[in-house]
């Protein structure tokens, strides 16, 4: 990725302000990510602050100046029949109107779509989300319930804040669990979608060949959060207080966006490590159409026996990816995109393998740099090699766009101090 940020004037004046963001009834899991004990979380723009609430069910974000705000708010479970009854219910009492989808949501019955409500000056435009009938975590004492979650900004210049409101929702997710997948917009753009319509691909992984089908528009749409995560990564600038924490989070946010489509092809690369057809045995048994794992009697998902190995075969994998850069956008090739096609710069490659990797329950990070404008993938993984110290681990570095080992680094590019660690949902 190429780092020539920019800082949006609203940004800069709260730079500071943004520290006091953690504060908040919720529970915090990184700065400006946030989950409840009800089980849902959120992860915000940087510079959001917490606005108020009761602690309990209502919570409010927001920019300072009142620009950009996102409000979460929890029902008892008998108060809408369904999610369309809640998201009309609420337009009318916002004295509102929206166009509303209903879908399925990480299991739940959903309905979201673009609101408009007040008028004249007070007039806001933006997203409702309403999920009906949520389950509480199992090892919570509450009740279920249903939750509306609102952003919005003024009508008035609300082209200058679009980017802002669209990402502060879609950092949304219902199940703190579940935060590696695509948040409200990303699922309901798939929705939208409607039968998917798979294009067939065969993939070189070592000395076995990997049939697989991936959808090119699913791949679209997680390019265009791609593009507005960038555009709102630019608003930053250089900003020391937040820009670090803005990077980690777009990184975020693409992955989630991503994880869920390499699932299958993450099965398939793990049944040809496993099997030996990797390195030239006989391939072992392929996912049978329909199929969700291995079969029985083959390699199973999970925890490989031998990590560094694995590691190093999907890092060999990606090294020989296209080089390609886009200097007319974000300069990032969406991981889906990426791992098809065989294609993208250095951080569009360790997002890939990041992916990869925590399908097979082994840990890995992103480590960034500004000052060399390049990206590592690292991994926890046993042996030699240079290791980046993050969140109180050794990451062993794998360099995604040289044809060097797990563990080599550029001897210019040692310097711990000039590496941001970007820590994914596992």
């Amino acid at each position: 990725m190429r780092y020539t940020l920019r800082m949006n004037a609203t940004i800069r004046a709260f730079a500071i302000i943004a520290a006091i963001a953690c504060a908040t009834p919720f529970r915090q899991a990184s700065c400006d990510e946030y989950y409840s004990e009800r089980g849902f979380s959120i992860d915000l723009p940087e510079g959001f602050v917490f606005l108020g609430g009761d602690g309990s069910s209502k919570f409010s974000f927001g920019l300072p100046d009142g620009s950009v705000e996102i409000d979460l708010i929890a029902y008892p479970d008998d108060r809408f029949a369904s999610a369309r009854d809640g998201a009309e219910d609420t337009a009318r009492r916002l004295s509102g109107r929206g166009a509303f989808a209903s879908f399925d949501y990480q299991g739940r019955g959903a309905a979201f779509g673009e609101l408009t409500f007040g008028s004249g000056r007070s007039a806001m435009r933006g997203y409702g989300l309403f999920v009906n009938d949520v389950a509480p975590p199992a090892d919570s004492a509450g009740a279920p319930y249903d939750l509306v979650v609102l952003a919005y900004a003024p009508a008035d210049g609300y082209d200058e804040y679009a980017d802002f409101v669209a990402s502060a929702i879609d950092g949304f997710s219902i199940d703190y669990g579940r935060r590696a997948a695509p948040g409200p917009l990303g699922t309901a753009g798939r929705a939208a979608l409607g039968a998917a319509r798979p294009r067939p691909v065969t993939l070189r992984f070592g000395k076995a060949e990997i049939r697989a089908d991936w959808n090119p528009a699913e791949a679209a749409l997680s390019q265009q959060l791609v593009e507005r995560e960038y555009r709102v990564l630019t608003a930053y600038g250089q900003s020391p207080e937040l820009i670090d924490a803005a990077i980690a989070r777009f990184y975020r946010m693409a992955f989630r966006d991503a994880a869920p489509s390499l699932d299958r092809l993450a099965l398939e690369l793990s049944a040809a490590w496993e099997s030996g057809a990797w390195a030239g045995a006989r391939p072992g048994p392929s996912l049978g159409a329909g199929a969700t794992e291995p079969a029985t009697a083959g390699p199973r998902f999970g925890a490989t026996a031998e990590p560094r190995g694995y590691a190093e075969a999907l890092l060999g994998w990606v090294q020989g990816f296209a080089y390609e850069r886009d200097p007319a956008g974000s300069d990032v090739v969406n991981p889906i995109s990426a791992a098809f096609e065989g294609r993208g710069d250095c951080d569009s490659r360790a997002l890939v393998m990041a992916i990869l990797l925590r399908r097979e329950n082994i840990r890995s990070i992103l480590m960034v740099s500004l000052v060399h404008e390049h990206a590592l993938a690292a991994v926890d993984a046993p042996g030699a090699g240079a290791r980046f110290p993050f969140e109180g681990g050794a990451w062993l570095v794998a360099e995604t766009t040289a044809t060097v080992g797990l563990g080599m680094i550029d001897s210019a590019q040692a310097d711990p101090s000039a590496w941001i660690g970007v820590a994914f949902p596992f």
